[in-house]
């Protein structure tokens, strides 16, 4: 990934509220709740994210799957994915 992209995409995930999540959801047609939202940015927030780092990725999801629902895992795996493959 482009390191100027990376940067970003970094940045936005240490800051994203819950209403820019469920914005970013609806673009992709992936619905999720305002308390989901809630649970996953609280989540995020738990470390600085970087999303070049492969097991973390994956610790974040499984996370989620465990704390939020398996469902809303995959939501969030797909936006990050879609963001990576940019």
């Amino acid at each position: 990934m482009n390191p100027i992209v990376a940067h970003f995409v970094n940045q936005k995930l240490n800051s994203i509220s819950p209403k820019e999540l469920i914005s970013l959801a609806a673009q992709y047609q992936l619905p999720i709740t305002q308390r989901e939202a809630e649970q996953i940015v609280a989540i995020l927030r738990r470390q600085t994210i970087d999303i070049n780092n492969l097991s973390q990725r994956k610790q974040i999801i499984a996370t989620i799957a465990k704390e939020v629902s398996p469902e809303k895992a995959n939501y969030i795996q797909y936006l990050i994915q879609t963001y990576i493959d940019r």
